[in-house]
């Protein structure tokens, strides 16, 4: 068992990029409506304006934003995106938020004889898992406690050095997963035993509550994960458009 240590951080450029794209996913922004210019938003951002045009330049060969010489940066696309928390659904009532998180607990795991709900789904044949335990963090405020399930077959051996902020992002460096599809059923549940603080639910006290499973291209089911989230500082949202 490996315990409570801040996940690995994004490159600040890319938490900008990612920040910017939950922003306009979010409506902050609409296609073809212009960003500020790049002064005044590193300035709000905080950033150097080098570290932005980085943010940005990604952006763009994303297809999220089109940049125009003499005019400025457009947004270009918000939908079918490969953003790295393109599939993370909460957000603060002010805006989405940058997600990071700290891992409580990393341990490897028998496979549970059962997990309940949608995980029955989940049947990965008896194989060892590993199991993280996180605090979630929306721009540095605590919002959630997560349980994730994966299979240990192709890690047998893992340090929380290689656990990152974005567990998708780490399925793809790692173990070459790609997550293309996840079901997630919503509902409210009690806190777990292991709630603490500084989340604002104590264990056992109801609060908003997701159970995911993730599938690969290939339709293989590569994670179930459970979520804890108060509800008084965050909600969780899903955009459709056609």
């Amino acid at each position: 068992m490996i315990s409570a240590k801040a996940a690995k951080p994004l490159p600040v450029y890319l938490q900008i990029a990612e920040l910017l794209a939950r922003q306009i996913k979010a409506g902050y922004w609409h296609s073809g409506e212009r960003l500020p210019t790049e002064a005044a938003l590193a300035q709000t951002l905080s950033v150097a304006v080098g570290t932005l045009r980085k943010s940005l330049a990604l952006l763009e060969k994303q297809g999220v934003l089109e940049r125009i010489q003499g005019s400025g940066t457009y947004v270009r696309q918000t939908q079918g995106t490969q953003q790295i928390y393109e599939l993370f659904r909460l957000e603060l009532a002010d805006g989405p938020g940058l997600p990071t998180a700290q891992i409580l607990d990393l341990s490897l795991q028998e496979h549970p004889q059962r997990l309940t709900g949608s995980a029955d789904a989940w049947t990965p044949m008896g194989e060892p898992c590993w199991r993280v335990r996180r605090l979630r963090f929306l721009s540095q405020v605590p919002v959630a406690l997560e349980e994730i399930w994966f299979s240990a077959l192709a890690c047998s051996d893992l340090t929380l050095e290689e656990v990152g902020d974005s567990m998708y992002l780490f399925y793809q460096e790692r173990l070459s997963v790609w997550i293309a599809r996840v079901e997630d059923q919503i509902s409210a549940a009690p806190a777990p035993a292991w709630a603490a603080s500084p989340l604002g639910r104590l264990p056992g006290e109801y609060c908003g509550y997701i159970e995911r499973i993730s599938w690969t291209a290939s339709h293989q089911v590569a994670e179930f994960s459970k979520t804890w989230f108060d509800p008084m500082v965050c909600r969780y949202c899903s955009r459709l458009s056609q």
